[in-house]
């Protein structure tokens, strides 16, 4: 434990008798559990993220509180040095809870669709908005993997207008708040809360305005984890029944999602490997998976051909 981090807590009043690092994600903050016989709390470390990140954190974790949603609350905060002492919601995520009993998926699977339809039926934040363009350019890390880079005839500038198109097409004109990185990962179950706040909501701070769907397809077509299609298909019924609105709309949105999000993550991945976190490469048979699986639908079809030798040329990267 650093200078820095004991001044931060003895200034919030918080003595702890152990501390441990926690995993951390793709993303540049550490964490760390304290424990002491009166509790335990979360320290998080951004140094390394902007004061833009660090105060997204904060006013998106005040409006999901103020909605009925949860999110750590912050018990002190220093701008400063990126420091943060969030309350702890719990030591197992929904993930690792599905390696112990995979019996809780239909219930914690249910339960998040609840609250991303809780989420969507909030009044909003100003936050940025995810235009066919922003979805667009979320795409460059994926082109900028070296072997993709190299198919020159195949870049973003030249798909730009078959891209336009697909979102232009399959995407809704009204945009509601997404959590941007919804995943099992990231969620915890809270059993004393009632409805959709048993979902304790871990990372959020990225979070903008995009077609409802983009939640959805980040929660059931899971890049860490398969899932049970009967069991997608039955959730994808009731996020559509809360709705109210017939499960045959979202189907555009859900295949151009798919397509997007999922080759901005073989991007990302690609990059995080190369900085020496290996994991990341069991995630991409079956992201690429869910690439394909979009490029198969209607929607999406017309970029087939054309995604074909970056895809083949990925691929191969990674084999074996």
């Amino acid at each position: 434990m650093n200078d820095v981090y004991n001044t931060f807590l003895t200034k919030s009043d918080w003595t702890y008798d152990h501390i441990v690092p926690i995993s951390p994600d793709a993303s540049n903050r550490k964490y760390f559990r304290l424990t002491s016989r009166s509790g335990s709390a979360i320290l998080m470390d951004g140094e390394l993220e902007s004061s833009k990140s660090f105060d997204a954190f904060q006013d998106v974790a005040n409006y999901l509180n103020s909605i009925g949603l949860s999110t750590p609350e912050i018990y002190a905060s220093d701008r400063t040095h990126r420091l943060m002492l969030l309350q702890d919601l719990g030591v197992r995520t929904f993930a690792e809870d599905f390696e112990i009993d995979q019996a809780l998926e239909h219930e914690r699977y249910k339960a998040a669709v609840s609250m991303l339809c809780r989420l969507q039926a909030g009044p909003g934040m100003k936050r940025s908005i995810a235009t066919p363009d922003i979805l667009i350019e979320m795409l460059n890390p994926f082109f900028e993997v070296p072997e993709v880079a190299n198919c020159t005839h195949v870049n973003l500038p030249i798909l730009r207008p078959k891209l336009q198109e697909l979102f232009n097409r399959s995407l809704s004109k009204q945009t509601t708040l997404s959590l941007r990185d919804c995943h099992v990962e990231n969620l915890v179950w809270m059993p004393s809360r009632t409805g959709p706040a048993r979902v304790g909501i871990l990372d959020f701070q990225d979070a903008f305005n995009c077609d409802p769907c983009y939640d959805l397809v980040s929660l059931l077509w899971d890049v860490r984890r398969d899932l049970d299609d009967d069991l997608r298909e039955s959730l994808i019924n009731s996020f559509a029944f809360e709705k109210g609105i017939d499960q045959r709309q979202l189907s555009p949105a859900i295949n151009a999602l798919k397509l997007q999000r999922n080759l901005r993550i073989l991007g990302i991945f690609d990059r995080l490997i190369s900085q020496g976190k290996p994991k990341y490469a069991t995630f991409i048979p079956r992201t690429l998976r869910y690439v394909h699986q979009a490029l198969e639908t209607d929607e999406c079809d017309i970029l087939k051909a054309d995604l074909s030798l970056p895809l083949e040329r990925y691929e191969q990267k990674f084999e074996g």
